[in-house]
């Protein structure tokens, strides 16, 4: 014979484990969804990151098919003004520090002072939407140098908005670019003159941005290496 009490158990713990499985599958559900949406978020990262490489070697090829052309001076202008030179006693003494890039949070990047910040680094970026038809005497269409109309940290995953489809103009969310000239500069002559060069560029290119519910940043990166053709190196010299 069956008693209400035993009914009203039998219920209860039914209920209750229904209950736990259906936490269970929200649980597995919910964790399955952030997985797959910090996947996304770093494919379309690799995707940023891949644009910025393959305009680098875009622009460095037209300048050695043609020094005269738009592109020899944007790869002039990257490389004479944003650029960071090893052999200066400030980069010097920090240059482990800068390259190691392990920030602690994406804000840092964005700072005025520090070894990280996107300023002392002289990051820069590279709109590819523009890359094919911007005039040489606005280079300022194509290549945006580190500041804070242009420069944001990342409000969902690196990204850069066109200025066709943003009021204030283009932005770059959470990447950036910087430029670090070889490490083995040499004086070499120019007529009467010595000054330095460097036989060649490494473009690190960097992103930095928050996943879904993380509370530490996520990070892509990558680096290449760009040779200027103008320069050769030698056992013991650098010459033109």
């Amino acid at each position: 014979m069956v008693k209400k009490g035993d009914t009203l158990i039998e219920v209860t713990l039914a209920v209750g484990i229904f209950s736990m499985i259906a936490i269970a599958v929200v649980a597995v559900l919910s964790n399955s969804t952030s997985n797959a949406q910090t996947a996304l978020e770093s494919t379309l990262a690799r995707e940023q990151v891949d644009s910025q490489t393959e305009a680098l070697r875009f622009i460095q090829s037209s300048y050695i098919n043609d020094k005269d052309s738009k592109y020899a001076k944007l790869w002039e202008e990257i490389t004479n003004n944003h650029s960071i030179a090893v052999d200066n006693s400030t980069y010097t003494d920090k240059i482990e520090e800068i390259l190691k890039y392990t920030p602690e949070t994406c804000d840092e990047l964005y700072e005025k002072e520090g070894v990280n910040s996107i300023y002392f680094q002289k990051a820069f970026v590279i709109n590819p939407s523009t890359l094919g038809t911007f005039d040489s005497d606005n280079i300022g269409d194509v290549l945006y140098g580190a500041n804070e109309a242009v420069f944001k940290p990342a409000s969902t995953y690196p990204r850069l908005i066109d200025k066709d489809n943003v009021n204030g103009g283009f932005t770059a969310e959470g990447i950036y670019v910087i430029a670090v000239k070889d490490h083995g500069t040499t004086n070499i002559a120019q007529g009467n003159n010595s000054s330095k060069t460097s036989a060649f560029y490494d473009f690190y290119i960097r992103t930095c941005w928050y996943g879904s519910n993380a509370d530490k940043p996520s990070a892509v990166s990558t680096v290449i290496r760009l040779y200027n053709p103008t320069i050769t190196t030698t056992t013991n010299t650098i010459t033109k």
